[in-house]
């Protein structure tokens, strides 16, 4: 469901009577990874909106650690807080069901399939259906895909896998294995490692999307050092818009969420519990948030 919300609506949620009187002011963040621009910038974003809400974070790096997560998830090793926004990796539904803190809770980024908590996301496999259109559109035949995980799997990539596939078959061109690519990791190193191995082993390539922004600055550091013309021999595109692609070169054409709004959907969804009475049945809401192309001179042909 794509949810989005008015002055009136947020005003409304904060003006609920509950029973949650002692409130801390405080809520906590967990987060993969810091050194991912992505989640830097992500909660950069939530930090400014909890300031402009009355609210302060306390930011928990996870490492993507399923223990860690779990902990977490319980309130381990936290002060008292008023609510979690939690972006996991690794949890399940079921470790969700068995939390010993069972406080507000929002989901963010990573899908939890069937879940019957809160979740605030992005259209992941419309996002590379968007991007893998953009480079058909472009002239590019011969399209790679870096960033499917299946050893340690993640939803968001699997998912931008299949919008990937989905533009590809719409548009009459088959699906070619050879042409998908595993990383370990959601970096430009392996995005340079994996793109330097595809540059230099599959004839015609003219065109890659990334699962992410890092993947592609990683690409297009592995296309530059082989002496490949971006985008005049191979398009590259990537997804989250984070601050860099402006300042690769060339620059970095993006697929990139409404940060707004998904910052402005994570709130509202945090404050509808935390002013909710004290056992009250709230429906449990799943917000997806648009995305948008935008174009830069990696796929400028």
């Amino acid at each position: 469901m794509s949810t989005s919300f008015t002055d009136r609506e947020r005003a409304a949620v904060r003006s609920v009577p509950g029973a949650r009187a002692n409130r801390t002011g405080l809520i906590a963040l967990a987060v993969p990874h810091l050194e991912e621009p992505y989640f830097a910038e992500l909660s950069s974003r939530l930090v400014r909106g909890a300031e402009a809400r009355g609210m302060a974070v306390l930011i928990v790096q996870t490492e993507g650690e399923h223990s860690r997560e779990i902990d977490v998830a319980n309130g381990v090793g936290l002060p008292e807080i008023d609510g979690l926004i939690h972006i996991p990796r690794s949890l399940t539904v079921a470790d969700l069901t068995r939390r010993t803190s069972p406080g507000p809770l929002v989901l963010l980024g990573e899908h939890i399939e069937v879940s019957p908590f809160t979740h605030i996301t992005i259209d992941n496999r419309g996002a590379a259906r968007t991007a893998t259109e953009h480079l058909i559109a472009g002239g590019s035949r011969r399209i790679a895909f870096i960033g499917r995980r299946d050893a340690r799997p993640s939803d968001a990539a699997d998912q931008r896998h299949a919008g990937y596939v989905e533009a590809l078959e719409t548009a009459g061109i088959a699906a070619d294995p050879r042409l998908t690519a595993q990383v370990t990791a959601f970096s430009a190193e392996e995005g340079e490692r994996v793109a330097d191995e595809m540059a230099g082993t599959i004839s015609e390539l003219d065109g890659i999307v990334c699962s992410n922004d890092s993947v592609a600055l990683g690409a297009l550091a592995a296309l530059a050092a082989r002496g490949c013309r971006v985008p005049q021999d191979i398009a590259v595109i990537g997804i989250d818009d984070i601050r860099a692609a402006r300042f690769s070169v060339p620059a970095l054409s993006s697929v990139a969420p409404d940060h707004e709004q998904l910052v402005d959907a994570t709130f509202t969804e945090l404050e509808r519990q935390l002013t909710a009475p004290l056992g009250a049945n709230l429906p449990v809401r799943h917000v997806t948030i648009p995305a948008r192309l935008v174009k830069r001179a990696s796929t400028a042909r």
